[in-house]
């Protein structure tokens, strides 16, 4: 076979590979004998069937297996002969492959990106150190005690952190806000809404949330509201807004005491052991952070000492990566398909930003392993295989099996796995300084 490279871009070839005729004659009579194996001819036994007549009975499918190996034997070749450091195929063209003529078959292929690494050893990294302290773990300790609150109907008005049911109209110049701005629905008229009395991140009209401070259950009152000049509505900016009130309902919320039952349900047997466990739970969270924070700073260290052209394939798998990931959990939140549509244009530039940037560290970190010999190991793969039985609730040998079948999320994973991995060594070598967090 005869290879000529044909540069599209500094991450982008095309290899043209000639693959001779008589290669081509001793693939298809390899693919004939294979087809007369296999096929069934009535009047001839199994195996018996003359080649001609199976060549005439089968010209598509013996046809499209001869494209498929020849195909498949000029990428490996040419892959082999380039000596090129492939990222990933982006697709095959050329004229079909026939007997009795030369095929040229031109495979387009990303390639790892020329560029030379930044020093990447003993890397600043500025750690803060956060002490546990007293304070935090009551603080854990009471979250955790509103978590398990009751939520008690009072008749007294209500005090902040309350809780109050409620029905409100929002008016302005006379006309209801609903029908001025009817997809801003929490501006306009809520029937029977939950609003935490004062509460500063509460969401909605923020004359509402303060308004129902002293009104109980009964109480009806009028309050306004001012939108902000650059208020996301236009019809709403810049204009002042009644919201007229009726409070249906009161309830106070009483966090869990702790008792045998509040101990039992975090499968604790004392108060002091609560202690401890959420001493160690916020110590555990703080390494964490601080491990992450870590590799953010190798991260920026990396990406924002060297530039180089990215391959676009590679951006492009990325992109719709982050675009699924993103719909999939808007749609789990119940926004509509709709609500996507009006932003398409600015998600799209906004992830495949993200895309860049994520395939550049790539880059960089597959370099880098390269150099210092890091591999993904069976242990590492295999530890990686609990860690998403655990995550997705499957057994391990499922995982397993998926992987078996889809050779393209083996290659993913493992890339994941080394990608870890290789940031892991980097964070290591760091010069780490610490100081306590202010």
């Amino acid at each position: 076979m005869n290879i000529a490279i044909e540069e599209v871009s500094p991450t982008r070839k095309t290899l043209v590979v000639t693959v001779p005729a008589t290669e081509i004659a001793t693939e298809e009579k390899s693919v004939l004998g294979e087809f007369a194996q296999a096929v069934r001819l009535p009047g001839f036994r199994p195996g018996k069937a003359p080649v001609d007549m199976v060549k005439r009975r089968y010209p598509r499918e013996i046809n499209e297996e001869l494209s498929r190996k020849i195909t498949s034997k000029a990428y490996e070749h040419a892959i082999k002969e380039s000596k090129l450091e492939i990222f990933a195929a982006v697709g095959v063209d050329g004229d079909p492959v026939a007997t009795g003529k030369d095929a040229v078959l031109k495979i387009t292929v990303d390639v790892q990106p020329e560029f030379a690494l930044p020093e990447y050893k003993g890397l600043p990294i500025f750690v803060p150190t956060h002490n546990v302290t007293d304070v935090d773990v009551e603080a854990a300790i009471t979250e955790l005690r509103n978590q398990r609150a009751d939520y008690v109907t009072v008749e007294r008005p209500a005090a902040k952190g309350d809780f109050v049911r409620l029905n409100y109209t929002g008016t302005l110049g006379g006309k209801p806000i609903a029908e001025i701005a009817p997809d801003r629905a929490i501006y306009g008229t809520q029937h029977g809404t939950w609003e935490e009395a004062g509460s500063a991140e509460a969401p909605g009209v923020r004359a509402v949330v303060d308004g129902i401070i002293g009104l109980k259950a009964g109480d009806k009152m009028d309050v306004t509201h001012a939108f902000p000049k650059d208020f996301d509505a236009p019809a709403l900016a810049d204009q002042t807004a009644t919201y007229a009130l009726e409070i249906l309902e009161v309830r106070e919320k009483r966090p869990a005491a702790i008792d045998d039952a509040f101990l039992k349900s975090l499968q604790c047997e004392s108060a002091e052991q609560l202690h401890t466990r959420v001493r160690d739970d916020l110590k555990s969270r703080k390494e964490q952070e601080s491990a992450s924070a870590s590799r953010e700073q190798v991260v920026k260290a990396l990406t924002g000492a060297v530039d180089f052209p990215l391959p676009e394939s590679a951006i492009e798998s990325e992109t719709q990566s982050i675009l699924r990931d993103y719909l999939e959990r808007q749609m789990r939140a119940g926004v509509p398909e709709a609500e996507f549509e009006k932003n398409k244009e600015e998600l799209f530039k906004s992830a495949r930003g993200a895309a860049s940037a994520r395939v550049k560290l790539l880059m960089i970190l597959l370099k880098i392993a390269a150099k210092e010999n890091l591999k993904v190991e069976n242990e590492d793969l295999n530890r990686r295989i609990m860690q998403e039985a655990v995550m997705t609730r499957q057994r391990p040998e499922q995982i397993v099996k998926l992987l078996q079948e889809d050779r393209s999320m083996l290659t993913h994973l493992q890339r994941a796995i080394l990608h870890a991995k290789t940031l892991d060594f980097i964070v290591q070598q760091a010069k780490v300084t610490s100081a306590p967090a202010a």
